[in-house]
């Protein structure tokens, strides 16, 4: 096993802040569907908002995977999910059955990057490299 150093400490904690700042968006753009779900309603600076969330988190979910590699291994692409949420008004009159499968979409991408998040924080708070 490798020793503990500092530039192993600042790999991880770039690796936490990465899925940290990932998971911000990935609430708040659950949270703009949600909305336009249940409240029947959605304001062109929510549609603005969810449509340059999408493009974010396409793009930096795509580097999750490709970077964090062994701490995310089970995850699985999200464009799927991200096809299926169009636009905010398309998601106000979706049937039921849709946004269940939305949902559990959703929660899926989520325990898995809070899996590699508490991996990660494990081997910081236990000060052990990743290993390779």
């Amino acid at each position: 096993m490798a020793s503990w150093n500092l530039k192993e400490k600042e790999e991880i904690e770039f690796r936490v802040n990465a899925i940290k700042q990932f998971l911000e968006m990935w609430h708040r753009y659950d949270d703009l569907f949600n909305h336009a779900f249940y409240n029947k309603e959605a304001t062109p600076e929510q549609e603005e908002e969810f449509f340059k969330l999408k493009s974010q988190l396409a793009r930096r979910h795509q580097y999750l995977l490709e970077y964090l590699g062994k701490e995310y291994d089970r995850a699985e692409p999200i464009t799927p999910y991200l096809s299926d949420t169009v636009t905010l008004q398309n998601m106000i009159g979706i049937h039921f059955d849709f946004y269940k499968k939305l949902c559990l979409q959703w929660h899926d991408t989520t325990l898995r990057l809070n899996e590699a998040l508490g991996y990660l924080l494990t081997h910081l708070d236990l000060e052990v490299p990743l290993e390779e």
